[in-house]
């Protein structure tokens, strides 16, 4: 299937490293920056909320993706055209609006490059050649979000110590350096990457869409509600002062906790609950990872009236948050895999982060951190609710 001879282990690593890298920027990143620029919390997750309206709108724009050009073009376009994005953005990191509109077509050419990336993994190597080079698309996926979370925030703190807190000058290096990751990437990609493979019979799956049940619909709207309403808030509280509530934490404490002990959390979490489910079956396994689910909100429930000044203690509160969200995401992602949702299911996946995301600043700022984040916890019973009502479907072991 595969239409040149050139090993995967040449391509494969540097291109889920690519996908990995902007998705950070736009979903993490940009909470940061904002923030750091001196807007509201309600201002600034109203905003990064729109950075998922590329995925929500997918079904629509997706076709168009498969039918013109090939899917090496697209992920060689795209990241040149992100390239030229990131120095934009260094260039007028200073202005709000030209941040926050760059920022959008950041996140429209990310979703455009996640399509090429995976349709092309898809389209050039068998079922067996997938399989066993799942774990290196994986690490390499995390690896960015290593990176981009944890060594960029850092890099991003020192810069504004060492330049005493010139807020501008250390975002401005931070972009010029993602811009020249993807200079690299391009460059490397135009070698390393194949011509696309013909497989036309694929294309054709693929542009079809499943219709999906109401329960189903519930099921992937509501099931992550909780983690979803204060995933935001919770990174903007762990960066504010303790003088408005939050844990103040550095730049570089942040990208240490969740740049590194979160993402290893994270994946451990997720890699024990794809085990569990592979060896005791996915409905059985619903009811206690929907119970994981709520672990986020009362690990920040606990941050937020106990307010820990121990680094340590803090580390210790996200790792636990981190493990049990990954372990009970394992479920959802199962069920959108399983269930064959198509493109209309992860659309419905993307609506259920903006929407929670839109919302939840203002909340938060009409609330105390304290209670906000009990909320979020109280809405942990839509989760249960939504796995109540989706055991009673068929559902594919």
């Amino acid at each position: 299937m595969t239409s040149e001879h050139k090993s995967p282990i040449l391509w494969l690593p540097t291109l889920y490293f690519a996908k990995g890298m902007p998705y950070v920027v736009v979903t993490v990143l940009s909470l940061l920056l904002l923030r750091q620029m001196g807007l509201s919390v309600a201002v600034v997750t109203l905003l990064v909320s729109l950075f998922y309206l590329p995925w929500v709108l997918k079904p629509w724009w997706k076709p168009c993706i498969d039918r013109w050009l090939s899917y090496r073009t697209w992920l060689l376009l795209t990241e040149y055209l992100l390239m030229l994005s990131f120095a934009t953005l260094a260039f007028v990191v200073g202005s709000v609006p030209s941040a926050f509109a760059l920022l959008l077509l950041i996140a429209f050419l990310t979703s455009v490059h996640n399509v090429a990336v995976d349709e092309f993994y898809r389209n050039s190597l068998e079922g067996n050649e997938r399989r066993s080079y799942r774990h290196v698309r994986e690490l390499a996926r995390k690896l960015a979000v290593v990176v981009g979370q944890g060594v960029i925030v850092m890099l991003v703190g020192n810069l504004q110590v060492l330049y005493r807190y010139n807020i501008g000058y250390s975002w401005s290096f931070m972009f010029y350096l993602i811009a020249g990751l993807f200079l690299m990437f391009l460059l490397w990609h135009l070698y390393a990457v194949p011509d696309d493979a013909e497989d036309d019979e694929v294309s054709v799956v693929r542009s079809s869409y499943a219709a999906l049940s109401s329960a189903l619909v519930f099921f992937l709207l509501c099931y992550g509600l909780s983690p979803a309403f204060q995933s935001k808030v919770a990174i903007l509280f762990l960066i504010e002062t303790q003088h408005h509530g939050g844990l103040g934490l550095s730049p570089q404490e942040f990208g240490l906790v969740m740049g590194s002990v979160g993402i290893f959390a994270l994946t451990v979490g997720g890699l024990v609950g794809t085990k569990v489910i592979e060896r005791c079956g996915l409905r059985s396994c619903l009811w206690p990872m929907a119970v994981a689910m709520l672990v986020p909100s009362a690990v920040y429930v606990y941050l937020s009236v106990s307010q820990p000044s121990s680094l340590l203690l803090i580390s210790v509160c996200i790792f636990m948050e981190q493990l049990g969200f990954g372990f009970g995401y394992s479920a959802y992602l199962a069920v959108l895999r399983r269930q064959r949702c198509g493109q209309w299911g992860k659309s419905l996946m993307a609506l259920s982060l903006l929407l929670p995301c839109a919302c939840s600043g203002l909340l938060a700022e009409l609330l105390d951190y304290d209670v906000f984040f009990l909320v979020t916890l109280l809405l942990g019973l839509l989760s249960l609710l939504s796995v109540y009502i989706i055991r009673k479907t068929p559902m594919a072991e």
